[in-house]
């Protein structure tokens, strides 16, 4: 605890433990190290009397209470929880409490707040570690953390599982509670006065964990401390639970088109849909005071952006630029727990947790050997669309053009970058084997994300290998992969360059981003659900405009029908929905006019044209629907 906050900085600290050598023990090191503000107390937890304060003024004046596996030796452990309930300062006070447990049989109903990611044991795990535990009067019922989580408000958790002796074949659940009294009249996070407290938990594993309390110069909840907030879901729903991360680590639409119709201003209210939250961001960083609703079933996509709001707001500039720029930070398991953990919510956080290898690869020296670079590397090899990356690395590895790849997203001009394109790579890429290959709807949705619906639409107006053509001949011919055109940069280097990354990523936008998030400006709310489920729990003209991607595309006429209905009794008369499509016409644009909008197409791919759309060009038009 010392190392994190100096014991010497507290005013009181009480140790209390019913083993009297334990005591002595404790007694001659805090002694030894000249810590005369510690008081060692040899009582029972249920009815500890501390010197110095009477019974009755103690209540309500602890301001953190730390159980490191102690809850589970105690017999009346009701008694315990109640105790320390009273004890906790109400406005501030905070417990944490390390230690094994087991679950029940059935599947609790627990939000995503009381941690239920994780939290469900198999039947062996709950029947052998519960009765080889009571041998040391060691008792993991669930009834002990459900009791601790009814009497106490939870803040932040992690169920983990201990490796021991054989590490993913012998495992032993345990979790790392944060909680807080019950008795908060406002329900938000309470301010913490003085110097920043680190809560530090020893997780009985061979390592540490540390969740990070929240900033005491924040006198406010979480949400108005940071300006995003992260509407509560329930994981276990089959919609969310089918993800096991995230389809896109990177948004594979380009922003500065979207901005240029956007044109938003501090009044506006925006819908998109999260992705990787690249592009909510630039448009945060373009205009930070428009609030911007952003929506994705899958919960992954929504822990990265919750990831990438938490570093803006704690990290410097050289720290976020290694996470997202290059995709790798050593220390990210050390900087997650004790700086990021306080501005994400437990499932995010949760996911993280147990993903800590997308920033830190551990992979044994043999598989690197076996698959050289290859090999998993960075946050952008993972997720579906890492296995994008990869398998595109391999097949330009086959066509023997990856080394002309690395030269082309080093050109020095658009000229050389287009020669080098037409000469060396192009002839290669559109070979029989490519292009069978991509035409085929389950590699399409394999590697690309490409649903059979949208398939079928762009395979209506033409071939697949005029498709591949109209996209990639006019941005290696008139965009810059050394400069400007980073999405492709990202697909040829798995990274990014300080010269070519997006907007968050540049020191200026980075800047504005951070300076919004310090002060509370980043209006954001993220929603775990699908965008008709978030529009049904809308006003009336509540949206003044939303960007839905190509999302349609994949829908049926009756999906389509429900989400365009919902979306004219949102968005605000003069308001409007942009959207991306795999086909120059798309079906739904009558869907549309049905629905009062009026639809004009500010984009259209034309054949054989080398004019690119936007920086991307992967889809054949780019539509406005302005509601009427």
């Amino acid at each position: 605890m010392d190392e994190y906050f100096g014991v010497a900085k507290f005013e009181r600290i009480y140790l209390v433990d019913l083993c009297q050598p334990l005591c002595e023990v404790a007694e001659r090191r805090f002694k030894a190290k000249g810590w005369d503000n510690v008081t060692v107390v040899c009582q029972d937890a249920t009815s500890f009397v501390l010197p110095g304060l009477e019974r009755s003024s103690a209540m309500g004046q602890v301001d953190l209470v730390t159980m490191s596996y102690s809850l589970s030796m105690m017999d009346a452990y009701h008694s315990v929880v109640d105790r320390i309930e009273k004890l906790l300062r109400p406005q501030t006070g905070f417990i944490g409490v390390a230690d094994f447990y087991v679950s029940g049989a059935m599947p609790e109903q627990r939000t995503s707040a009381a941690g239920v990611l994780g939290y469900q044991c198999n039947w062996f795990t709950r029947v052998f570690w519960q009765h080889w535990f009571e041998f040391d009067h060691v008792y993991l019922h669930p009834c002990r953390r459900n009791y601790l989580e009814h009497k106490l408000h939870t803040h932040k958790v992690f169920n983990g599982r201990n490796h021991f002796v054989v590490p993913y074949l012998v495992q032993i659940p345990y979790y790392v509670w944060l909680g807080r009294s019950r008795d908060l009249s406002d329900n938000r996070l309470p301010k913490i006065t003085g110097q920043p407290v680190q809560s530090v938990f020893d997780e009985i594993a061979p390592e540490s964990s540390t969740i990070a309390l929240p900033d005491p110069e924040d006198a406010s909840g979480p949400e108005e401390q940071r300006g995003w907030k992260r509407l509560p879901y329930q994981p276990t729903k089959p919609e969310h639970a089918q993800f096991s991360t995230y389809i896109y680590g990177f948004t594979w639409e380009d922003p500065r088109r979207d901005l240029e119709v956007l044109d938003l201003s501090s009044n506006d209210r925006v819908l998109a849909i999260t992705s990787a939250g690249d592009n909510a961001l630039a448009y945060a960083a373009h205009q930070g005071g428009a609030q911007i609703h952003c929506v994705d079933m899958n919960p992954c996509q929504n822990h990265l952006l919750e990831l990438k709001l938490a570093a803006l707001r704690n990290l410097g500039y050289e720290q976020f630029w290694r996470m997202f720029g290059l995709g790798r930070e050593p220390d990210f398991r050390n900087l997650l727990d004790s700086v990021l953990s306080a501005d994400m919510s437990s499932a995010a956080y949760q996911y993280w947790r147990n993903n800590v290898s997308a920033f830190a690869p551990t992979q044994p020296a043999l598989a690197r050997a076996v698959l050289g670079d290859m090999a998993h590397c960075n946050l952008y090899t993972t997720g579906y669309s890492g296995v994008a990356l990869q398998s595109l690395r391999a097949v330009l590895k086959l066509l023997g053009v990856h080394r002309i790849t690395q030269k082309l997203i080093a050109s020095k001009s658009v000229e050389e970058q287009a020669k080098l394109w037409k000469q060396k790579i192009r002839h290669r890429i559109f070979s029989n084997l490519v292009v069978r290959l991509l035409d085929n709807p389950v590699a399409m949705w394999q590697f690309m994300g490409v649903p059979i619906n949208q398939w079928n639409m762009l395979r209506s107006e033409g071939s697949m290998s005029q498709y591949v053509r109209d996209t990639l001949d006019p941005v290696a011919a008139a965009t810059s992969f050394t400069t400007d055109n980073y999405f492709y940069r990202l697909l040829f280097a798995r990274q990014y360059s300080p010269t070519c990354c997006p907007d968050y990523l540049t020191k200026s936008g980075f800047e504005r981003l951070q300076s919004a998030a310090k002060s509370g400006c980043l209006a954001f709310q993220l929603h775990t659900a699908t965008i008709i489920d978030v529009l049904a729990g809308m006003r009336n003209g509540e949206l003044t405009k939303a960007v839905i991607m190509d999302h349609m595309d994949w829908f049926s006429a009756e999906d389509a029908d429900a989400e365009v209905e919902a979306l004219a009794r949102v968005i605000a008369k003069g308001g409007f929905v942009l959207w991306r499509s795999a086909a120059r016409v798309p079906w739904y644009i009558k869907t549309f006019e049905t629905n009062g909008f009026a639809v004009e197409a500010l984009s259209i791919r034309q054949p054989n044209i080398i004019v690119p759309i936007d920086r991307v060009n992967m889809y054949a038009s780019f539509y406005k629907a302005t509601r009427i």
